[in-house]
């Protein structure tokens, strides 16, 4: 049975079970008879913070250690120096230290071609205690990159151990793809099915939250109370250790408000949750609506220390949590960017009757008419009059197809009203909210999205149907009667027209195919012709285009080679498993897969990376809103475009008049990229305003001019430049910090010491370990020097869990393939050790955190590995005339849950001498010596070969390793003892800092919040109106904000005593070790 607890004390190293532990706390009984009850921490490598309670006394062999076990160093003999060196190597590169926050790990443990300017939201999160970041970069930027680099370090420091990411829906695989991919963190999509799975296989009570600790979850289940109810259980009001990833975070800032941003549901729902999380993660290339008391709101969100909402955001605590930069910017300073090319395809010399132009002038006619009978009508009636016939042209500019369906559904309605002759027979339009289908389209976050074609299709026709009927207008007398005659001769004129024409190629497709062929398959029409690698992908807004722009180019290409295979369709019902495989289908090399065109809906122009094959984009139609352009462009205007320039192409009917206001919208998407990147989304309210009644062609010169000089009002202009943009950083200020950012990675390089070779070596090593043949070099058929991994996994006697762990190293599973097919038909990718910069499936980056990487290295660090079968010593030969003798211990710094302060390893050399001939103890070099030795140490490991030791000297050396260690020993744990007080005062420091800077931030805050109150107290109704509008939804939510400032002051006050003093513990060290690590002699080659 256990020792009695007495002599037990918070801080000291117990052995238990096997395994080393932390004393974190310790509970005395309250009865004699009863157990003490201890709570310990693992600090085993690969076992590290995992927590563990015990009854002392019932344990079977708890003891309290008291040194380390050198004696079995060396007692085993000697290592082969390779495998000591992938023993040494390992545990170099898993060293982290909180000392110096500017030492970062995870971009030398990340499959990425890492850009500097990729690094400062890493920088930066490495400065906060509690890290609350808002990653803000352009579109293309990398922002999930950035992100993961983050999650990465935060793992690695053992500040993490669960992680949640919520996204828009069409983005949850790709998220999961490139975390897994890039960084090997696996993440479960928690969804209906996933909570269905796991309540099937472990019951219904349980908490599907609590089943895996790494999660994606789309924004939309942020509102679902069947997903939100289980995710509170499991964080409680605060889960330590936790991070939540926002994407998209813009979503979550209240909107909504002409003057005053009002709450949504997803901003209660994300406010309700971020404080349960101690690190919080924001991304968002628009995190600015224009509302400051909005940014302000969902700062405080982020980050509720620094902002409160309806406060004004002051610059200093803004530029600690908030990183923007410009893909402008970033393409003029460094490159790596495409150069955009905006080409526009002008069509001219149609007929005076074409389809396209003839219903352009009836369109217009309809609609005078139609004004000229509701001009007595309530405004609220002629609004949506102007909403039926603006949709109407929108679709008319799409394609004749999307117009000619709609034109059916709004006819036949009329026809139906006519011929019941009812005055007033529908009511007046209640909610022009209700009718978002006419002008709009539905975004990748409604909850409509993932509807079916015909469902969305069938909403789209409900809403013409109800504009239609409720917009007909009393016919009570003759004028009135004639001008609704008129109406139905245009409609049925119209109506001929589009029937007629419908399904057929109109100018533009015939633009498109002949581009096609010029560009991408020359000989197009000849039977069996071929195509080249060229790729294009082309967007329009409604189904009804898409599936006519299908049938012509599938027309267009009948008969060439494979033509079946060449086009792609990604819309909104298109299955995420489907999206996922259209994408990489699109992404991977044309001489391996046949897709050449992607026909999209706007579906697609959210987040998906279609760069790495395609430099060609058509806006078949061009959408009336900037950002949307904008967010289609950026499909393939972003980072790892292999094209140093990209094309998107859009058509100009120069005969038709609403075309040159297309034009203008073109040109003023282009001038938005420049002044505001991707912020164009702020202005898209006042163009949506201008363009709420179509293109009216009396009015086009107007039009034109508005759209021009369409900009931001001067307070929302204020606002933006005052909350965010003088955040960005720019040109000259954004070179300094690249440059800054390229020496402190130089830094960490140096300091975590990975090299290829070395890492090549130690996955060699843990092969050979296996009795597994290593890597072998190759090349593709590019040329590319890549490895050919062995099979682990098919080896007679494997072990039977490695299948699993080998299949990351396929090409990714299809959708329903069954699994022994797809192992069958996927052989093991080629490797890489450096990224190769392209978008694809072709190789398999290898990097620290990769699973069958780890899994190999993991062997090096695992308990059993290092107690039983090494001998933790080696003898290599060196190019040098010296014996020379190395001990290496490493040292551990312990904080609150075992998390590692603060790891470095410890070396003392000396030149060996033989102990018959010693007459005292070895002396450790100096510091130029040792650094020589040290880096004799680096080269001599990785040799294999060359001249061999003598017997008689190998066994010289092992009956003399317990006696050098014993000479060596006093002065590596005198370094170890230095070493861990300079750490100690490094981390109280900086805990010191810390502290006082939260001190300050809440201290701020505070004052913020006062000044606030009594400003708007003092304020006359009149100013009050002018300030935050007069809407009822506006005042309640100001009054809201007012009663949250009180609370608010009210936290403040426990925070200023309670955070400081949190924030210090993070970095006040519970305990040190000094523990082996190994013995090397260098034995020079001339003997």
């Amino acid at each position: 049975m256990g020792q009695v607890a007495e002599k037990l004390t918070p801080g000291q190293i117990a052995r238990v079970r096997q395994r080393t532990y932390l004393v974190e706390e310790i509970i005395k009984p309250k009865r004699v008879a009863d157990s003490t009850l201890v709570r310990l921490s693992c600090v085993d490598d690969d076992n590290q913070g995992q927590p563990l309670e015990v009854l002392w006394e019932k344990e079977l062999d708890p003891e309290i250690l008291t040194g380390e076990a050198w004696e079995e160093v060396a007692s085993k003999g000697f290592d082969d120096s390779r495998l000591f060196s992938a023993y040494l190597n390992t545990l170099k590169w898993n060293c982290v230290t909180s000392t110096d926050p500017k030492l970062f790990q995870s971009p030398f443990r990340a499959g990425i071609r890492l850009d500097a300017y990729q690094l400062e939201p890493l920088r930066k999160a490495l400065l906060l205690p509690r890290v609350n970041l808002f990653i803000a970069d352009d579109v293309g930027l990398g922002k999930t990159i950035e992100a993961g680099l983050i999650a990465r370090e935060m793992l690695l420091r053992k500040k993490v151990k669960e992680i949640f990411v919520s996204c828009p829906p069409s983005m949850l695989l790709q998220w999961k793809e490139e975390l897994e991919a890039r960084f090997g963190l696996t993440f479960e999509i928690l969804d209906k099915e996933y909570m269905k799975r796991v309540r099937r296989e472990r019951g219904f009570s349980i908490n599907p939250w609590g089943t895996h600790t790494r999660f994606l979850v789309s924004h939309r289940l942020l509102i679902d109370e069947t997903y939100v109810g289980p995710l509170r259980d499991h964080l409680g009001t605060f889960r330590s250790g936790s991070l939540f990833i926002l994407d998209e975070a813009h979503h979550a800032a209240p909107s909504s408000g002409a003057k005053y941003a009002i709450d949504s549901k997803i901003t209660r729902a994300v406010r309700d949750l971020a404080p349960r999380f101690e690190h919080r993660l924001f991304l968002s290339a628009t995190p600015h609506n224009g509302h400051s008391n909005s940014f302000s709101a969902l700062l405080e969100i982020l980050d509720p220390q620094r902002f409160c909402r309806g406060v004004p955001v002051t610059a200093k605590h803004r530029d600690e949590v908030i990183v923007r930069r410009i893909k402008e910017d970033i393409r003029e300073i460094q490159g790596g960017f495409p150069k955009r090319n905006v080409v526009q395809i002008s069509i001219d010399g149609l007929l005076a009757d074409a389809p396209e132009l003839r219903l352009s002038r009836l369109l217009q006619e309809y609609r005078q008419t139609r004004e000229e009978r509701l001009k007595n009508e309530t405004k609220r009636k002629q609004a949506a009059s102007g909403l039926l016939i603006t949709g109407l042209q929108q679709r008319l500019l799409s394609s004749i197809e999307a117009f000619a369906r709609t034109l059916k559904v709004h006819r036949k309605t009329v026809k139906r009203q006519w011929e019941k002759l009812q005055e007033d027979s529908a009511a007046d339009v209640h909610d022009l909210r209700t009718l978002d289908l006419l002008t709009g389209i539905v975004d990748s976050d409604d909850d409509r999205a993932t509807l079916e074609e015909d469902q969305l299709q069938a909403e789209e026709d409900a809403q013409f149907e109800a504009a239609s009927s409720a917009t007909l207008g009393p016919l009570e007398d003759l004028s009135a009667k004639d001008l609704f005659a008129h109406e139905q001769k245009l409609l049925d004129e119209m109506t001929e027209v589009a029937e007629q024409s419908r399904g057929k190629s109109d100018a533009r497709t015939e633009k498109l195919i002949e581009w096609v062929r010029e560009n991408m398959c020359l000989e197009l029409g000849r039977p069996g012709a071929e195509w080249n690698e060229t790729r294009v992908l082309i967007f329009t807004e409604y189904d009804d285009t898409k599936r006519y722009l299908v049938s012509r180019l599938e027309a267009a290409i009948n008969g060439s080679d494979r033509a079946e295979q060449r086009i792609q369709i990604f819309h909104g019902p298109t299955p995420p498993p489907k999206r996922e495989e259209i994408k990489k289908a699109f992404n991977t090399d044309p001489r391996k897969h046949p897709v050449r065109i992607l026909i999209a809906t706007d579906a697609a122009r959210e987040g998906l990376n279609l760069q790495a094959y395609c430099h060609n984009l058509f806006h078949f139609d061009v959408p009336w809103n900037p950002s949307r352009m904008e967010q289609r462009n950026g499909r393939i205007d972003r980072k790892l475009q292999s094209s140093p320039e990209v094309f998107c192409h859009y058509f100009v009917y120069q005969q038709r008049p609403e075309d040159r206001i297309l034009q203008v919208l073109v040109r003023k998407t282009e001038t938005i990229k420049e002044e505001l990147g991707s912020l164009s989304q702020v202005i898209d309210s006042n163009l949506a305003k201008t363009l709420t009644q179509g293109i009216r062609h009396e009015f086009l010169d107007s039009l034109e001019s508005e759209i021009e000089s369409a900009d931001l009002d001067d307070s929302r202009r204020s606002a933006i430049e005052q909350d965010l943009e003088s955040a960005r950083q720019r040109q000259q200020e954004l070179r300094e910090q690249i440059d800054h950012l390229r020496t402190l990675l130089e830094k960490s390089r140096k300091s975590i010491g990975l090299s290829e070779e070395h890492f090549q070596a130690a996955i060699t090593s843990s092969l050979q370990l296996m009795d597994v043949e290593g890597l072998q070099q190759t090349h593709d058929e590019n040329g590319l020097a890549c490895f050919t991994f062995p099979a682990i996994d098919e080896r007679s006697g494997a072990d039977p869990t490695w299948a699993e762990t080998m299949d990351t190293l396929r090409v990714p599973r299809k959708r329903d393939q069954k699994l022994w097919d797809w192992r069958h038909s996927s052989p093991i990718r080629p490797v890489v050790f450096e990224d190769p910069g392209l978008v694809g499936d072709d190789y398999v980056h290898m990097h620290l955190e990769q699973r069958v990487v780890q899994r190999l290295l993991g062997r090096f660090t695992a308990q059993g590995f290092v107690l039983h079968d090494l001998s933790r010593a080696c003898f290599a030969q060196a190019k040098d005339s010296i014996p020379r003798v190395i001990l290496l211990g490493r040292l551990c710094l312990y904080g609150m849950g075992a998390a590692r302060l603060h790891e470095e390893l410890i070396p003392v050399t000396a030149r060996w001498t033989d102990p018959e001939i010693r007459e005292k103890p070895l002396t450790p070099y100096g510091k130029d010596t040792e650094t020589k030795t040290l880096s004799l140490l680096d080269d001599s490991l990785l040799k294999a070969g060359g001249m061999q030791l003598t017997q008689e000297i190998i066994s010289q050396l092992q009956q003399a390793a317990a006696g050098d260690i014993h000479d060596l020993l006093p002065h590596l744990e005198t370094r170890g003892a230095e070493y861990a007080e300079e750490a100690e005062q490094k981390l109280a420091s900086r805990g010191a800092a810390e502290a006082k800077a939260m001190r300050e931030i809440l201290q701020t805050q505070q004052k913020h919040i006062d000044s606030t109150i009594k400003r708007i107290s003092k304020l006359n109704p009149k100013q009050m109106q002018l300030d935050f509008g007069d809407e009822e939804d506006e005042i309640q939510q100001l009054n809201a904000n007012k009663r949250y400032w009180g609370k608010r002051l009210e936290e403040i006050k426990e925070e200023l005593k309670t955070e400081p003093e949190r924030i210090q513990e993070l970095y006040t060290v519970k305990a040190s070790r000094v523990e082996p690590v190994g013995l090397v002699y260098l034995w020079p080659v001339t003997g």
